[in-house]
Order: C-alpha cells, then structure tokens, then sequence
C-alpha cells in the first residue's frame, strides 16, 4: 500500500497516475498473483475432498492517529469478507491469523462453483455492486449486499466478480483485466472529480461482470433486494478507457 500511497501523492491527474502504476512493483506482484490464479480467494478441500473451502486473508493497514487498532481489523475483516463473497462462496466465519492479518473461510457448493475475478469476455457488461453501511472503509459492509452477491453467483448469472481494495477503482479494474489480457471501456461519476472516483477510497466492495444473456435478472435480482449496483461500462478487448480518455493498453501494465 504504501508505494500506492506515494503514487497517488505525486500525481495530480489520472493520467499521470495511471502512469505511474505502470511503473509499480507492488502493483505488478500483485497483477503477477492474479495471472497466476484468478480468484479472490486460496481453494482448499477438506475431508478427502467433500468439502472444497475458500479462504481469503486480508492485510490489516498500520494503526496510526488516523487508523487505531479497532478500524485497523475493521477494514482487513471487510476485505477478507469481501474476498470470500465475490468467489461466491457460503461464508463460515473469520479469524485472526496474526497481528497482521485478517482470515475469513467460506464453503463452495462443489469445486466447479468457484467464481473467478479476471474479467472473462470482451463486451461483457461492468457493474459497481453493494456500499457499505457508512462513507468510510472501517465501516462494516451489509451482509445482505454479500449474501445476494454471493446467491447470484451460485445461480450462474454473474461472470466475474473482484472486490475493490484500499487502492481503488483503478488499481481493481486493471487486476480484473490482467489475467486474460482484456481491458475496460467505463463511464466517470458526474459526482465526484476523476482522481477521487478512480483512486479513491471506493464506497462499492465488488466489480462484477455479466454477460448480455443473464444481464436483466442480475440487475433486477440486485434492484428488487435493496442492493445498489450502478451500470459502470464494458470490457473490452485490451484498451484502457474512460470515456475520451485513454490510459493505453492492459499490456502495458503487466
């Protein structure tokens, strides 16, 4: 996080940061995980294989006067959380694996039920999914928003789903992208200025992705449940946009 954080201070617009994580040893590690295994969560099966669970960690931030102790295990807690619905498991529970980490293990119906978070089809469409409870990232997610994303991924209608981290919309649609080479094609927020929409702190948990076919029952299973989930754009097949603005192609930040 921390060479991210120093990123985003040197840039003043989205371009420039865009270039900057280019050049990002944290965010090329991370993309090189993803490529290697596309899922938001580790994949273990139990008791001689019946069981086939996920189990996701998550980094707790440093406490500091910003950040104490409590909001520090808050917010690695909504990340493993998070981790374990957008792969669409059953959650179970979390634990504390160390100081510094946060663990949360969730049940798959069968191993074939694992949801992957690489972005899977150019045209596909992209949605921001679920808020949490309040503005800010200590604050706890609503568990019916990760049920219902989590349901509509055990009934087929979702093609990949990838939680957004503390690094943001940018850092979440680039590692949605890298696996399969493919890229983005996405609209702004006429509410907020780029750099905050793009790098900031996001209030939605999960980029999904579905296909034209099950489109319609996705957003409407979502609308008629209380979940927010906004249109945001397309994949596409490797260039980086929003709108008339470039930010190259996925290739280039691999």
């Amino acid at each position: 996080m921390e060479d991210y954080a120093n990123m985003r201070a040197q840039a003043e617009t989205p371009k420039e940061a865009a270039e900057l994580l280019k050049g990002s040893k944290e965010q090329k590690k991370i993309l090189s995980q993803y490529i290697k295994s596309p899922f938001d969560c580790e994949i273990e099966r139990v008791a001689k294989g019946v069981f086939v669970l996920g189990v996701a960690e998550a980094e707790t931030p440093e406490v500091s006067q910003d950040c104490d102790a409590s909001k520090a295990i808050t917010i690695a807690t909504n990340e493993a959380v998070t981790k374990i619905a957008c792969a669409g498991a059953r959650f179970l529970t979390t634990k504390n694996v160390n100081d510094s980490k946060i663990s949360a293990i969730g049940s798959f119906v069968s191993s074939k039920a694992v949801n992957p978070m690489a972005f899977q089809c150019k045209g596909d469409t992209i949605y921001l999914v679920g808020k949490r409870c309040g503005e800010d990232l200590d604050c706890e997610m609503e568990p019916s928003h990760l049920y219902r994303l989590q349901r509509c991924i055990e009934e087929g209608l979702v093609a990949s789903a990838h939680y957004i981290s503390r690094r943001g919309l940018f850092a979440a649609l680039i590692e949605a992208s890298a696996p399969h080479s493919l890229g983005f094609d996405i609209t702004s927020d006429a509410e907020l200025e780029d750099m905050e929409f793009l790098f900031g702190e996001s209030p939605y948990f999960a980029l999904v992705t579905v296909d034209e076919e099950q489109e319609n029952e996705f957003v409407d299973t979502l609308f008629n449940n209380n979940v927010p989930v906004t249109l945001l754009g397309h994949v596409t097949k490797g260039e980086c946009r929003m709108d008339e603005l470039s930010f190259g192609n996925i290739e280039e930040y691999i």
